[in-house]
């Protein structure tokens, strides 16, 4: 199975484990990554607010990228990306007057788009295109005991007509994949929620308190650790977790992972292949995962 892959930004910087265990995940799994040639920063989450038909032809740039390569669908582990792609698909389709003004754009940048290109999430692939059984088949370490924390933020849900995979308001995704890893996933009220990060910029201590209720949520409902499936949530609910604590007083740390990360561990990998962070060692070491 050969599928072009757009990393994006945070992927390729600060949330570059993301990256590294979705690279092994697929690898092992039979799926060919390639890379989006010369692609560019998606815009999505900042850029749109303030000139959607810029962001928009940032997107398809990308698509026509994948265009070029022959390929028929682009998979991202960020949602955020995933958002910002099919959300520009959509009113390009959709909205005459939208296509018109994307359309100026990239015809100034001599960009040809044709719309032959789907994006999706690896989750959506890792479930519809691999599937349950053919992960179960590669499970050599189940992750018998840990409670995981099914988490999916809101950019891979919602709008519902435009991301399709699953029930905005009872998805399911995350959950099968988390038990896929033989670790009991944990629903908790929260799992839906934004993580703050898109509001950093303008209102940290808004922000932050968003992180807080998602962490402070998942731990409540007796959460070891919790798995997610986005780049930017990664940032948020990993790599500031220190500033949330500091900031309201988390009782005690509760790691975030990537989804692909958890399922890397159960396929076999070491935490260091996946470049699994200290703190969610320490846990995984505590439960006797590894």
């Amino acid at each position: 199975m050969k599928i072009a892959y757009y990393p994006g930004c945070a992927t390729h910087g600060l949330s570059k484990d993301v990256d590294i265990a979705t690279r092994k995940v697929a690898q092992l799994l039979g799926i060919e990554l390639v890379e989006v040639p010369d692609w560019n920063c998606c815009g999505g989450g900042f850029l749109d607010e303030y000139d959607e038909h810029a962001q928009a032809a940032l997107s398809l740039r990308n698509l026509s990228k994948v265009e070029s390569l022959r390929l028929n669908k682009m998979v991202t582990p960020c949602s955020v990306c995933l958002h910002s792609h099919r959300l520009a698909q959509y009113k390009y389709k959709e909205d005459h007057d939208f296509r018109e003004a994307v359309n100026k754009r990239l015809e100034k940048a001599n960009i040809k788009y044709s719309g032959s290109v789907e994006t999706e999430h690896i989750v959506w692939v890792l479930l519809r295109d691999v599937g349950v059984e053919k992960l179960k088949q590669f499970v050599k370490r189940p992750l018998t005991g840990l409670k995981v924390a099914a988490y999916y933020g809101c950019q891979m849900l919602r709008p519902e007509q435009v991301m399709g995979f699953e029930p905005a308001y009872k998805p399911s995704s995350m959950e099968t994949l988390i038990e896929v890893t033989g670790a009991t996933p944990v629903t908790f009220p929260q799992a839906r929620s934004c993580c703050g990060f898109p509001l950093m910029g303008s209102n940290p201590d808004k922000g932050l308190k968003l992180a807080f209720n998602v962490l402070n949520g998942a731990m409540t409902a007796g959460a070891d650790l919790l798995a997610h499936p986005c780049s930017l949530c990664h940032l948020q609910l990993d790599t500031l977790q220190i500033k949330v604590m500091d900031k309201y007083g988390l009782p005690k740390p509760l790691p975030a992972i990537y989804i692909t990360q958890l399922l890397g561990l159960a396929f076999g990998f070491s935490p260091e292949e996946l470049a699994i962070p200290k703190l969610a060692l320490e846990v995984l070491k505590a439960k006797g995962v590894v």
